[in-house]
């Protein structure tokens, strides 16, 4: 990615803006591959979580040992990490599994056919429906490879090592984006997958409140949300991409709550492990 530093200067001008732009060593090497379908709706059945949230939740202070920041490198499988990693993760803190059990975004990859491998995909329905359905397996099992050079690679029919594929499924998947404190609620219980709008400006994110300013739709995302909170008066969620550590705040950027900010509001899963 080759960075234009007189937007950098103009973002860096902008007044009051509650995030600092600048340079990502992230990008410096690579190319983000970004689903470029439009948002899909799969005209999932909603679910309303109610109750009165906490003003400050997050997955990062209650079960730390069961959250992890992946890579994708240069494959755009963020569908498959974030639904992955969102399995992971309840099944780690609903005491499903007793540690943290890494399971096999590669597998999802390579064998969910109605999704598009390396090249994204613009549902998130349909890596839930394939956690439900067919379920994956560990990533000791299949490991990632696709980040090295951006293939889909063959549907593995057995593990590394020969030995026989064992998949773990979820039990359903519930669409929770019925309103801001749904979302709240529903984080109570474990991390959620969202989708959200690229714009151009959010390749220049560093830390902060991210705010779309400026720039062209570059494409959609999927990442996981991990908690909300509130600073300098501007609500926020905590969201976990799938760029490395290196990105944003260790791994992690902070979005503007209850404002469907880049459609992150929109369309967002709770697996149900």
């Amino acid at each position: 990615m080759i960075y234009n530093h007189t937007f950098i200067e103009m973002l860096q001008n902008i007044p009051d803006l509650s995030w600092t732009p600048g340079v990502s060593e992230y990008f410096l090497d690579k190319q983000i591959q970004l689903s470029q379908s439009r948002y899909v709706n799969m005209l999932s059945q909603k679910t309303r979580y109610v109750g009165v949230p906490p003003t400050y939740f997050s997955w990062l202070d209650e079960k730390p040992e069961c959250i992890q920041v992946d890579d994708i490198q240069s494959c755009g499988a963020n569908w498959a990490f974030s639904s992955v990693g969102q399995f992971s993760e309840n099944r780690c803190i609903s005491g499903k599994d007793l540690t943290r059990v890494a399971y096999s975004e590669q597998y999802m990859i390579s064998c969910d056919s109605k999704s598009h491998g390396c090249r994204g995909t613009a549902s998130m329905f349909n890596p839930q429906n394939f956690l439900k359905i067919t379920g994956v397996p560990t990533k000791k099992c299949v490991s990632y490879k696709s980040g090295s050079n951006g293939q889909q690679q063959k549907c593995a029919i057995s593990c590394d090592d020969g030995s026989k594929i064992n998949t773990f499924k979820s039990q359903s998947f519930e669409d929770v984006c019925t309103g801001e404190e749904s979302i709240q609620n529903a984080l109570t219980n474990g991390t959620i997958q969202t989708q959200f709008d690229v714009y151009t400006d959010f390749f220049y994110y560093t830390n902060g409140i991210y705010q779309h300013v400026s720039g062209n739709r570059e494409g959609s995302e999927m990442a996981t949300i991990v908690g909300f909170g509130e600073e300098n008066n501007i609500k926020f969620w905590t969201v976990r991409n799938s760029w490395g550590k290196a990105w944003g705040e260790n791994g992690y950027f902070r979005i503007v709550r209850g404002e469907n900010h880049c459609q992150i509001e929109q369309q967002c899963f709770l697996t149900v492990v």
